[in-house]
């Protein structure tokens, strides 16, 4: 079967991820992990891609990367990869394939997955017990790349680059729509039934305005507790997330 295309967007950050065939300690050696490094950043010039940080394992690699076009990074992982299994192969004298499958990849969507990204990459040799502090081991960028230097980084010196404030937050767009909905449920619910206003004290008005959000969108219901709050047309001086539960039914 061929292979499935690649969902990617243009200039953004990704998390790659890259392994050995059959989770190979390719990187056993502090040679090999230099090697992999010295590939990254060269290659990195090359295909204009900017590196924010990484870190390498004895069978595996993360990048994180900035990008302008999907295409750059295609050609920038085939080209590391590529260089760095003829090196192993003749160091180790060996034949054949040296990395599983395709790299990984997944978008970063938000700030916040960024931060968790960048921690989950510096924290890898932690979890492994090889140190017992992230910024202790050599082969990553916790080395030599704090947090706040990575941000300052993004935000003052990318020039061909998207910084934070162009990332597609995919979830926050999704809700944004879903509660946007919500203002219209509330209007039409209230010409439907021919009121000005929604009263907070009529629990059995404010469990069918409920009902119908509910039925006619998929957001959660804190989120529609939160709308609710804020709409003018409902009597709100005492809307409390205590009765909203009893309404939503909530344990």
């Amino acid at each position: 079967m061929p292979r499935e295309a690649r969902c990617q967007y243009n200039g953004k950050f990704y998390h790659v991820m890259t392994q050995g065939i059959n989770k190979e300690k390719i990187f056993y050696s502090d040679k090999h992990k230099k090697i992999y490094i010295k590939l990254i950043f060269d290659y990195a010039k090359k295909e204009n891609i900017k590196i924010v940080t990484y870190c390498i394992m004895t069978n595996h690699a993360h990048l994180l990367l900035n990008i302008k076009n999907t295409s750059d990074m295609s050609e920038f992982m085939k080209m590391v990869n590529m260089k760095f299994a003829m090196i192993y192969n003749r160091i180790e004298t060996r034949v054949g394939v040296v990395f599983r499958n395709r790299y990984e990849s997944e978008l970063i969507s938000n700030e916040k997955y960024f931060y968790n990204c960048v921690n989950y990459i510096h924290n890898n040799p932690v979890k492994a017990g090889i140190v017992k502090k992230a910024i202790d081991y050599k082969f990553s960028g916790a080395a030599n790349m704090s947090l706040e230097r990575i941000l300052s980084d993004i935000k003052n010196n990318y020039q061909v680059v998207e910084t934070f404030e162009n990332f597609i937050d995919i979830e926050d767009e999704k809700n944004k729509n879903i509660l946007d909905n919500v203002d219209q449920i509330v209007e039409k619910f209230k010409r439907n039934k021919n009121i000005n206003e929604i009263s907070l004290k009529d629990k059995r008005m404010l469990r069918l305005l409920i009902v119908e959000i509910k039925s006619k969108t998929n957001a959660k219901n804190c989120d529609i507790a939160k709308k609710l709050r804020n709409i003018k047309s409902i009597n709100n001086k005492l809307f409390e997330i205590k009765l909203l539960k009893k309404l939503f039914h909530i344990d």
